[in-house]
């Protein structure tokens, strides 16, 4: 594994001769992650921004490296979606059309997710109210329009789904559940990286200590059960991970 662009700046006829190579329309984190992949480290992905993630395909693109091309579409495959950032991750990929692969996976994903959260005309109208007067109109609009050419998702009989909508009652679950972090949480014990992964749990248990106050037990995915309040500061801690 290697870039052949490199070797020809090193070792090439028409090699460099001075002592400092400038790299241009790169950042520095960019570039070291492409230099540790060449040396056989893996990327982490997590809390990646998604300019970031073009960053480094703009990177493989320039050093004609496949092999890390290859990993960017991969983790483009896997970027975690909820209904705060859906919309904005497809204007991104509308932003980024250059790299006109990865931006169809991305804005196929988004398009997907959105299949699986607007199922009844209350979701509709929820998402049009939302973005009707927002910048992201257009993207928003885009994504609609791409719902038909996605196959339906098997959903709830609700009377509005529930998956990726937040949880503010002790009503609205029952222990089983999956659930995951809202990356808004103000939950004083979830963690900065459980906001940004969206990590999941399965609710064990309740206990509405006060009329506004209620806690849930959480198994998490390592196997611990920690207590948390369902909301925080006014926002909900949880969103629903399925119908």
């Amino acid at each position: 594994m290697g870039s052949p662009v490199c070797f020809k700046q090193f070792y090439g006829l028409s090699k460099e001769t001075t002592d400092t190579i400038p790299v241009k329309e790169t950042t520095k984190e960019s570039f070291v992650r492409m230099i540790d992949f060449l040396y056989g480290k893996e990327i982490d992905w997590k809390g990646m921004t998604i300019e970031g993630m073009y960053d480094i395909a703009n990177m493989a693109e320039k050093y004609h490296i496949d092999a890390l091309m290859e990993t960017v579409k991969k983790a483009f495959e896997d970027v975690l979606l909820d209904e705060n950032n859906v919309v904005v991750c497809a204007s991104l990929a509308c932003e980024y059309n250059q790299f006109e692969n990865l931006s169809r996976i991305l804005l196929l994903r988004c398009a997907k997710f959105l299949k699986s959260v607007l199922v009844k005309t209350k979701d509709f109208e929820a998402f049009a109210t939302k973005y009707c007067d927002s910048h992201l109109n257009e993207t928003a609009f885009k994504l609609l329009g791409m719902l038909s050419k996605v196959p339906s998702v098997k959903c709830c009989n609700s009377e509005t789904c529930r998956r990726g909508k937040p949880i503010t009652r002790i009503e609205d679950f029952e222990p089983g559940d999956k659930v995951k972090f809202s990356p808004d949480a103000k939950e004083q014990d979830v963690t900065d990286d459980q906001r940004k992964l969206g990590s999941e749990g399965t609710i064990k248990g309740a206990d509405q200590v006060y009329v506004d106050q209620a806690y849930v037990e959480l198994e998490l995915e390592d196997g611990r059960e920690l207590n948390y309040s369902i909301v925080s500061i006014g926002t909900p801690t949880f969103l629903f991970c399925k119908c």
